[in-house]
Order: C-alpha cells, then structure tokens, then sequence
C-alpha cells in the first residue's frame, strides 16, 4: 500500500524541489532534482511495462517522463552553457561545459519520442472506450511543454549557425 504512494510521491517531491531551486536561480541544482525525479519515474514505467497492459496508469506514467525529460532540458538551458554544470551542495558535476546544449537536446529527444508513445497509447486507450477523463488535457500540456523546449533549442542552433553568442533564457517553472 504504502510502496505504491512512495512511487508517485518520491518524484513529485523532486520535482517540486527542482521547480524551487529553479526559481531561486540554482538551474544545476534544479537539474539534478529534475534528474533524480526522471530515475524514479523510469522505475514506474518499467514496473508497469512488465505487466503489459493498456492502462491509464501508464498513460499517465508516460505522460510524467515527457514531463521530467522537459523539466531536465529546460533547467540544463538555464545554465550558462560554456560552463561546467555543477551542483552547489554536493559539487557533482551534471555535465562539462561546451556540453550543455548537445545533453538538453538528448533529454528533449528523449521527450519528444515519449510523447509518440504517449500520443499512441492515448489512441489505443480511445479505441478500447476507456475513459482518460482529464489526461487528454495533460498530454496537451506536455505536448507544449515540447514544442517549447524544440523552438528554444532551434533557436539556439540558429544562433550558434549565424555566429552570435546565445542569448542564455531564464526557464519558465
């Protein structure tokens, strides 16, 4: 009973310490928040996944990795991107600088290839009649979420294209 609750809460916690300390300005730390958080939701997935069932639980599980993955790549956009990514607490290095940008765009493929399972597991779940009540709104949400994240990161590659000096964003919680 109490593992279950532990599974969703554990990462909603992590993610709203990562959405705090990206507020506060600390995006390495808000990273690794964010990081942590995607390791618990993987966790759930692959429980689910095992029991191999169409369900809106794991809609809604795959739904929170798009989530988490975006939350990632935008707290990693929030850093200065020549510069080592490092934690303040624990001095963990998250990723080297000149790096920044080329692991934002692993976490957002990441997302955006989730969201094409997301997108067809809602089908699916539509076709059977099952009622997803709000999740559709959800999934549109994490939908922009990605769009968001594509245009900062093409914009960024406009940037470094023409030869300008990215213009570093602060990420929106």
């Amino acid at each position: 009973k109490y593992s279950i609750w532990r599974q969703d809460q554990v990462p909603r916690v992590l993610t709203g310490i990562g959405d705090t300390l990206l507020e506060l300005e600390r995006p390495a730390d808000a990273a690794d928040a964010y990081l942590r958080a995607l390791e618990h939701r993987q966790n759930v997935l692959e429980s689910l996944q095992k029991k191999n069932a169409e369900s809106l639980e794991l809609l809604q599980c795959r739904r929170k990795l798009v989530e988490a993955n975006i939350l990632i790549v935008e707290a990693l956009l929030a850093c200065p991107h020549d510069q080592d990514v490092i934690t303040s607490e624990s001095h963990a290095l998250l990723v080297q600088g000149g790096h920044v940008v080329e692991y934002a765009k692993a976490y957002y493929d990441r997302a955006r290839d989730e969201l094409q399972e997301v997108v067809v597991l809602l089908g699916q779940l539509a076709a059977k009649k099952i009622n997803v009540g709000d999740e559709r709104e959800d999934v549109c949400y994490a939908a922009t979420m990605v769009m968001g994240a594509g245009t900062t990161l093409a914009a960024l590659d406009e940037q470094q294209q023409d030869g300008e000096e990215p213009v570093k964003k602060k990420a929106k919680p």
